[in-house]
């Protein structure tokens, strides 16, 4: 099989009252740029502990402090925010990588956060399609206007011009058909998961070979995973998953978009007992090394997966302090961990 790229979710720690007080996060994209990690990303969430407002500025503090990871959102809100000033955004962080930027978005699912922004939740789909237009339209085309339904901008040329040619990676996330189809009509990849299980990664993966046919286009897409990675199983599987897989299930119950996670929260709460290891089986890369490499040879077997996307002790409810599950302590050796074990079997 071919070689698979592994891209990294950096979790956001920060230790307040210190003169550096993202140190950690920069010590840990430093640590998956020398192992060899393709992409490394940063969230966006207002109002809500944990999260990044504004990512883009965070990510180019990452670029200046590595060589070699691309940089990217996982996910931006552009439904939310205006696509001008993201194109100039990542314009400027192309630069500032030497071209390694990546724009990931996605809808996004917080009222709140588009009733501050002034946008309308109910057309969020819409508004994102015009807004991907709109930011091919910006980094390719100079002293050009754009009239639309949402967005008219006058003829100009965005400075900097971004250094990838044509442009930064457009990654588009969501596993509704329509979303699934957006990516393949206005992204150049598509972001599946990581709350979906395998089987409908893979129902949604036929929707989106099928739309990148009828575009004439190369699938190409990403499959994001929650993870922990440890030396000791039944420590893993006694101690940290259930106490893990609880703090999930509560951030589902948030943003669930799948029929498959309704299901699950129903038979939850209809009184059945789900062990922690069935939920995760389908959905979480967790274990030891060598369990991770079986689980990622059943995703390739599966689904042909080519670029797999880790976020270790993440996806945790809005009302976590912190938005992840681990110390930085716990998230270099998981890091280091996998880096040294599993993904030298896999590049």
């Amino acid at each position: 099989m071919a070689a698979v790229k592994i891209s990294y979710s950096l979790p956001q720690i920060i230790e307040p009252g210190h003169r550096d007080p993202y140190w950690p996060t920069f010590a840990l994209a430093r640590v998956a740029d020398e192992l060899g990690f393709d992409t490394g990303t940063i969230g966006q969430h207002h109002f809500i502990p944990g999260n990044i407002s504004d990512p883009l500025m965070f990510l180019g503090a990452v670029a200046v402090k590595t060589e070699r990871l691309r940089v990217g959102t996982g996910i931006y809100l552009l439904a939310v925010h205006d696509p001008v000033r993201a194109a100039e955004q990542v314009a400027l962080l192309d630069q500032l990588s030497g071209g390694r930027a990546v724009l990931g978005v996605g809808t996004g699912w917080n009222p709140l956060e588009f009733e501050v922004f002034g946008s309308d939740i109910h057309r969020r789909g819409a508004r994102l399609d015009e807004g991907l237009r709109l930011l091919r339209h910006l980094w390719t085309t100079e002293d050009e206007g754009w009239e639309g339904t949402f967005f008219r901008v006058p003829p100009l040329t965005l400075y900097p011009r971004p250094v990838q040619r044509p442009h930064p990676p457009l990654w588009v996330a969501g596993v509704a058909p329509a979303a699934v189809e957006r990516a393949a009509r206005l992204g150049d990849a598509w972001i599946c998961g990581p709350v979906q299980s395998l089987g409908q990664a893979r129902s949604c993966l036929a929707t989106y070979r099928s739309a990148c046919d009828r575009e004439g286009k190369s699938p190409d897409w990403i499959l994001r995973r929650y993870a922990w990675i440890g030396t000791d199983h039944r420590h893993l599987a006694e101690q940290v998953l259930p106490a893990y897989v609880d703090q999930l299930l509560a951030h589902w119950r948030e943003s669930v978009e799948g029929d498959e996670e309704r299901e699950l929260l129903e038979r939850i709460d209809g009184g059945e007992a789900v062990s922690a290891e069935e939920v995760a089986a389908d959905r979480l890369l967790w274990g030891t090394p060598d369990q991770f490499l079986s689980q990622i040879e059943r995703y390739r077997r599966e689904t042909g997966v080519e670029h797999l996307h880790v976020a270790f002790g993440a996806g945790l409810p809005g009302s976590s302090v912190t938005g992840f599950r681990g110390t930085y302590p716990e998230h270099l050796e998981m890091l280091t961990l996998f880096g040294r074990e599993v993904l030298p079997a896999l590049t």
